[in-house]
């Protein structure tokens, strides 16, 4: 076949369009020449006519593949793809045709392809957009081909997209770079993080190449183009300075351009020269450039803090700062507007402002020598003489930053005259005259017109005395001035003053204050002169207002002017000098101190605090301002405070009655009431020694801190020491009454301290009644009819004190009955009461108070046996009400009285709802009308007003106390409430401590209480029991308590005391006689018990036949038969023990007990026949109850006794029998082991003994009792080099001293024993022992004895 002629067909076919003919034509070549170039070519042209896109790229790809460098199928492929608008697939294979052209030479292909590509990726991706648009640029791979070519993208406008990219690119870096580093630990402030970023990035940038480049290609002609790029280039290099090595180029390069641009539409050229000045002075920077940037660019920043300089040189201050300030805002890192701020602030004297900018400048200088290597040597200067000249006149303390900085500014320019005037200055005021001499000589040399210089060496000489110099010079420098100056002819005026010459100095003053009427300093002095030397102090005071007015720094003028003002009571006036002066002046202590007292008397505590604090810090050897400061600290509620700043008050002044007496003050608030009262001693005799006794508040707070005193000790038990306190409460009050009797507050005194006995009846006889008499002597004996008082048993008790003698009263042994007592000293508080509301006025403020509490003693009179004193009490309730109706502790007190002593249930009920009313949040009313609903029964409503006084107040005891008698009548466990309320008071609560103790009693009845525990419930019974003597119940329970603790002694005092009450309660009717008679069985019983105990069998029989024979019980018979049995009245006894026996027939437990007793007193009788029978009875126990371990143990006692070894065997096979669950519950002591040691010891077998008792030991190790008796019997029976004593004695006496139950005998005992084993091995350990068993029971006799031997 003719593959040409197919060839040819197929190239006509597609010229015609039939492209299905030139497909079958191409496919006829193909079939013949597969690897046919044109063939595939051609059909991939038809196919591509067809639209049969994958046969045609796949046609043109197999051209391809046959012939990589003939480029009819590239470009039959290239032109597909830009049909099919395939981009991707499009630059791709122009990508692999580039090489091709390139190697081939074919320019304007090459040119025609790039344009394809920057046409794909304009769209697509902009980043190969951004690459290909290079390659057009002079330099790149393809230029040289390609350069002739046309249309080819302007090399401008490439250089600006590439510019734009890169500037994009650095402003993201620049963010990223900050964000990474500004939490850095050693990173600056974000500013400084920035610029060193910026300094960085910029150092490496390429912009500035392309700028330049830019710049080679703009056309001449085209000057805003030109204009526009070199800006650019500027900004380029001005921030591209920070961050090259080589910075004195680059300055230069940066200045150059800034010079060309001078005319350019951008304010950065003009702020870059101003701010490239290097000059000492504002004045002297180029304002020809400044007077450009205002006129064409007045929003920037530095135009505006140009503009604020012109201002301020035309005298509007006001606008300037404006200025300045937003200029400053808008260029924060100008060095003209710091160092003209800092300037202006100086001339305007406000220098810690203008040493913050100066400071702020001088940071700057730093920065920008660091930037741009140029030293701002003369800005620094300025900067540094402005800070050095703000640190001398800012305050003294200063002084030493301003020396150094003048020092270093000469020693870099050593004549500069205004740091040698500081210096001089500074040397002045720090009195150093001579060295300061100098510097103002060396001025004056280096300036002869410097005439400033010259009065300052006159002002040195006056310093000096050297008064005559000090005129000439002075006098020479107004020569050299060639004017009048007003602060010269003042100096002149101040030289005169000190040499006393005060008409010259007038003149002088006068002359200065006429030449500048804004003069102030002259008014101040004219002002001291009419004070001190004419005495004319109406002109002296408006004197002083002028130069007040004209300077209100002027402190001196603001001092004696507040001075006039305060003499003439203008208070606010004053107030405002002191609040200006402060704020102009705060370094000013005067002021402070006076700004206090204002607060203070306005109960500003705080600010006055603050006040104070700041005049300290000018003065702090201040005792006024120590004392306000502590004044002001107490009244504040700060008394740790308010105590270390009394101390240093009496500190620098010892005799300041005043700081004594509040420290005292101070003192009783926060409860240091000892160190109150020294306090309050001292003071009274510092205002002694002064020549002014008996300083009435210190009396005053010392009588308040005695009550208070009182209270305390009565919180904690100490009775005797609250009566005591009383007594010198009424001295106190008595010493003060003795000057005036209308102080309140000594009168209530009185009556408290008088009130205060009902609750310490015990010490009624303690009561000085010489001093109450003294005291009521005094008092106003019309005050009872003043108040329309009818005649009471008040009135007869105080008119019978005042009748008795005074000697009789001054006798140590002078007491009264206990009623009469009570009825006295309450009838002295009610008189003293009255004494006060007289005194008050009956004022409605003040009366209230005392109306109440002359209710209370009234009360409590009628509570003592006088019952018409309770309606008394009711209308001095009503009487406060009346004058103070919203006071819901009156409405309390009504409700307490109309309950407990009138009898009023429904007026009580009334009163506690009112409380309750006028006070919600109060648990006091609730829990009294609790009380209410208990005494009618209402238990329910009780419970529920317990309930709600304890929402309100966990901690009210009263509540807690209320409800446990609730449970008590309802049946449930009050043990756990009533041990409650006595922890919480801390036994100050007598209910609360009754309730306890009973628990506690019950306690030991019911478990294995420890017996320490019942110490502290007899404490609070003894408490009670002296606050209650009559209490028969709390006397027979503390009895109880202390038989449990074995001070049997103690016990029967308070049985006999419980006796006592009960017979008084008889004769009063307060309980029945056949109540009466039961109650004394049972105490009786008791007493006679304890008296057993501790010996006294006469007393426990009297006891016995005291008690009425009906109510007699078997405990009563036993005691007394048990006490006739050791007087060895065995007949008696044994009468006795019969009776109780056939009292028992139904109690066996009990019977068993007598059986024993009686067996015991049987075989005391001696007789064959009595000791038989208490065999029998003792068999016959046994036979009832084998577990009876008493009956045995007296089986096996009487067999030892009479070496029936046959009796004791069948006794101790009886024990031998018993459990060991058994033993340990009903043999308590022990015993068991104890007479098995016995039985072997008699024996004669030790060894045998020993292991009974060891045995014990095995079986309850953790009892010391048996451990104590094990240690006694080793030592009785072992020799002293035993180990096994050792260990033993070791054991036992590390057991008893774990054992909470130990007594203090048990104790003794081991240490004696331990001691006793360690004599002849340890002696030195032994006498340690010895001393223990002394401290653990000095009584013991025995432990002196072990202690003798040891100690020889």
């Amino acid at each position: 076949m003719n593959s040409k002629a197919d060839l040819k067909a197929a190239r006509e076919a597609i010229g015609a369009k039939k492209f299905n003919d030139a497909v079958k034509a191409c496919k006829r070549v193909l079939l013949w020449e597969g690897e046919n170039y044109n063939a595939w070519v051609f059909l991939g042209v038809a196919y591509t006519g067809l639209e049969d896109d994958e046969e045609a790229e796949n046609a043109y790809k197999r051209a391809i593949e046959i012939n990589t460098d003939n480029m009819l199928g590239w470009q039959g492929l290239v032109s597909f793809y830009e049909k099919r608008n395939k981009k991707m697939e499009l630059a791709t294979t122009v990508q692999q045709l580039i090489p091709r052209l390139v190697a081939s030479r074919d320019g304007a292909k090459l040119a025609d392809y790039l344009k394809k590509l920057l046409q794909v990726y304009k769209d697509t991706e902009p980043e190969k957009h951004f690459e290909t648009m290079k390659l057009f640029l002079t330099g790149s791979e393809y230029y040289d081909l390609i350069k002739d070519q046309p249309d080819l993208p302007p090399q401008i406008d490439i250089w600006k997209l590439i510019i734009e990219k890169l500037d994009k690119e650095q402003a993201q870096k620049i963010d990223n770079e900050v964000a990474s580093r500004r939490f850095r630990i050693s990173a600056g402030t974000p500013a400084q993080v920035r610029d060193e970023v910026e300094a960085e990035i910029f150092g490496v940038s390429k912009l500035g190449v392309m700028y330049e480049n830019v710049l080679a290609l703009v056309p001449e002609d085209d000057k805003e183009q030109k204009e526009y790029w070199k800006l650019k280039l500027l900004r380029f290099y001005s921030k591209r300075l920070m961050g090259v090595k080589d910075k004195a180029e680059m300055y230069k390069k940066v200045m150059d351009l800034a010079r060309e641009l001078i005319n350019a539409n951008d304010p950065l050229p003009l702020e870059l020269l101003i701010e490239s000045a290097n000059v000492d002075s504002p004045a002297k920077y180029d304002w020809t450039l400044f007077d450009q940037l205002i006129e064409r660019f007045p929003e920037t920043g530095l135009a505006k803090l140009g503009k604020g300089y012109k201002v301020s040189k035309e005298g509007d201050l006001d606008q300037a700062f404006d200025l300045f300030s937003e200029g400053v805002e808008q260029c924060p890192n100008s060095l003209f507007g710091y160092q003209c701020l800092s300037w202006i602030y100086y001339e305007s004297k406000e220098y810690e402002t203008g040493l913050e900018y100066a400071t702020k400048g001088k940071d700057i200088v730093g920065k920008v020598k660091a930037e741009t290597g140029v030293s701002m040597s003369n800005v620094l200067l300025s900067l540094e003489l402005c800070m050095a000249h703000c640190y001398r006149l800012l305050d003294k303390k200063y002084y030493i930053d301003a020396t150094s900085l003048y020092k270093t500014i000469l020693q870099h320019y050593p004549d500069q005259t205004s740091a040698l005037e500081g210096m001089g200055l500074i040397l002045i005021e720090e009195k150093r005259l001579d060295e300061a001499l100098e510097y103002f000589k060396k001025v004056q040399q280096l300036d002869p017109k410097n005439h400033q210089s010259v009065a300052e060496i006159g002002w040195i000489y006056c310093e000096q005395k050297n008064y005559t110099e000090a005129i000439v010079c002075i006098k020479k420098a107004l020569e050299i001035a060639g004017k009048d100056i007003a602060d010269y002819y003042y100096r002149l005026g101040r030289v005169y003053w000190f040499m006393e010459d005060s008409s010259n100095a007038f003149k002088y003053f006068m002359q200065a204050v006429k030449l500048d009427p804004y003069f102030s300093t002259g008014f101040t002095f004219l002002g001291h002169y009419y004070r001190e030397i004419k005495h004319d102090h109406s002109r002296a005071k408006k004197c002083y207002q002028k130069a007040y007015i004209l300077n209100p720094l002027d402190t001196d003028a603001a001092l004696h002017l507040s001075d006039y003002l305060i003499s003439e009571d203008k208070q606010d006036e004053a107030e405002s000098i002191f609040r200006q002066v402060n704020e102009s002046n705060p370094k000013v202590g005067w002021a402070w101190r006076r700004m206090g007292y204002v607060n203070m008397n306005t109960t500003s505590y705080n600010e006055a605090i603050v006040c104070f604090q700041k005049a300290l810090r000018a003065d702090t050897s201040d005792v006024r301002c120590w004392e306000g400061l502590a004044e002001a600290y107490s009244r504040a509620g700060r008394f740790v405070a308010a105590l270390k700043a009394f101390e240093r008050a009496t500190q620098l002044d010892p005799t300041s009655v005043h700081a004594s007496n509040e420290q005292a003050y101070v003192q009783q608030k926060v409860g240091l009431l000892d160190d109150a009262i020294v306090g309050f001693e001292r003071t009274l005799q510092l205002s002694k020694d002064q020549g002014k006794p008996n300083y009435m508040p210190a009396l005053v707070g010392l009588g308040e801190t005695y009550l208070e005193h009182a209270k305390e000790d009565f919180q904690q038990g100490f009775f005797g020491r609250a009566s005591d306190r009383c007594n010198l409460a009424l001295q106190t009050s008595l010493l003060g009454l003795q000057q005036d009797t209308s102080i309140i507050a000594l009168w209530k005194f009185v009556g408290d301290a008088c009130a205060f006995y009902r609750q310490i009846p015990k010490y009624l006889n303690n009561c000085n009644y010489l001093i109450l008499q003294s005291l009521m002597q005094l008092a106003n004996s019309t005050a009872h009819e003043q108040l329309k008082f009818a005649p009471d048993t008040t009135t007869h008790w105080v008119q019978e004190l005042l009748a008795l003698d005074s000697d009789q009263l001054a006798d140590e042994n002078f007491s009264l009955p206990h009623k009469v007592a009570m009825d006295v000293i309450l009838s002295c508080a009610t008189n003293a009461y009255k004494q006060a509301i007289i005194c008050s006025g009956n004022h409605q403020s003040i009366a209230p108070a005392f109306w109440h509490d002359l209710a209370v003693v009234y009360y409590h009179l009628s509570l003592n046996s006088n019952q018409e004193e309770a309606m008394i009490a009711i209308k001095c309730a009503k009487v406060a009400l009346k004058l103070e109706p919203g006071q819901y502790l009156f409405w309390n007190s009504l409700g307490v009285i109309a309950m407990i002593a009138a009898n009023l249930p429904k007026i009580a009920q009334y009163a506690f709802i009112k409380a309750m009313e006028y006070n919600n949040r109060s648990a006091i009313p609730w829990t009294n009308y609790g009380f209410l609903c208990l005494s009618l029964k209402d238990y329910e409503l009780a419970n529920q007003a317990f309930e709600t006084a304890h929402s309100l107040d966990p901690e009210w005891i009263s509540a807690w106390v209320g409800q446990a008698y609730v449970a008590s009548l309802w049946g449930t466990d009050a043990a756990v409430i009533f041990e409650h309320a006595f922890e919480s008071s801390n036994g100050s609560a007598t209910d609360a401590s009754y309730g306890y103790a009973d628990t506690i009693f019950n306690g030991l009845a019911t478990n294995d209480t420890n017996t320490s525990a019942v110490i502290t419930p007899v404490f609070a019974l003894e408490k009670l029991t002296e606050q209650k003597l009559n209490d028969a119940l709390a006397l027979n329970l503390l009895g109880l308590l202390l038989e449990r603790l074995g001070q049997y002694g103690r016990a029967s005092e308070s049985f006999a005391s419980a006796i006592l009450a009960v017979e008084a309660q008889m004769e009063e009717n307060k309980i029945t006689q056949e109540e009466g008679n039961m109650r004394l069985s049972k105490i009786h019983s008791n007493l006679g018990r304890t008296l057993c105990a501790a010996g006294d069998f006469d007393g426990a029989i009297q006891s016995y036949d005291a008690t009425d024979p009906n109510a007699q019980t078997v405990y009563s018979q036993l005691n007394a038969g048990i006490a006739y049995y050791f007087q060895d009245k065995l007949s008696e006894s044994l009468s006795l023990f019969e009776m109780a026996l056939d009292a028992t027939q139904n109690d066996i437990s009990l019977r068993q007990d007598v059986i024993v007793l009686l067996s015991k007193v049987l075989w005391a009788l001696g007789g064959e026949e009595q000791r038989s029978v208490a065999k029998d009875q003792l068999f016959s126990s046994i036979t009832d109850n084998p577990d009876y371990l008493p009956a045995i143990f007296s089986l096996c006692v009487m067999g030892m006794l009479q070496d029936d070894e046959t009796l004791t065997a069948a006794a101790l096979q009886e024990l031998a029998k018993v459990s060991v669950h058994i033993a340990y519950e009903s043999d308590k002591e022990q015993s068991i082991s104890y007479l098995f040691s016995k039985f072997y010891e008699i024996q004669g077998n030790q060894i045998q003994a020993t292991r009974a008792l060891v045995k014990s030991v095995h079986q309850t190790p953790w009892l010391a009792s048996v451990w104590g008796r094990l240690s006694t019997h080793v030592v009785k029976s072992s020799n002293d080099s035993n180990e096994l004593l050792t260990k033993t004695m070791t054991s036992s006496t590390l057991v008893m001293s774990l054992n909470r139950s130990r007594t203090a005998e048990a104790q003794s005992e081991a240490y004696e024993n331990a001691a006793l084993a360690q004599k002849a091995k340890n002696p030195t350990l032994s006498y340690k022992y010895a001393q223990r068993s002394i401290i653990s029971a000095p009584w013991r006799l025995s432990a002196w004895q072990c202690l003798t031997p040891t100690t020889k």
